[in-house]
């Protein structure tokens, strides 16, 4: 299932161990996300090679291949990726 849709990440705050984001996904409609990710997180995917807003971006478009926008939560972590889609931590770096 790939949903195409244009991402965008629209404000990213610094916090205590990681990163608050704003999203916007447009696609048939417009939808508004929450969005944390935490330092241990971004690191594990990422291992630096990426922005964490690219990793974000990347993050929605993983989930975007499993599910619609509709059914992705209007506020989460990062890390709860993982305890819907295990692979995640095997599929995600290889988008950066």
């Amino acid at each position: 299932m790939v949903d195409m849709a244009n991402i965008t990440i629209q404000s990213a705050t610094e916090r205590n161990n990681g990163w608050s984001y704003q999203v916007k996904l447009e696609n048939d409609r417009e939808y508004n996300y929450d969005v944390t990710l935490s330092q241990s997180d971004y690191n594990q995917w990422s291992q630096g090679k990426v922005s964490p807003e690219q990793l974000v971006e990347a993050a929605f478009e993983f989930l975007l291949e499993r599910e619609p926008a509709s059914s992705i939560m209007s506020k989460f972590d990062c890390s709860v990726i993982r305890r819907y889609f295990p692979e995640v931590d095997s599929e995600l770096p290889k988008k950066l």
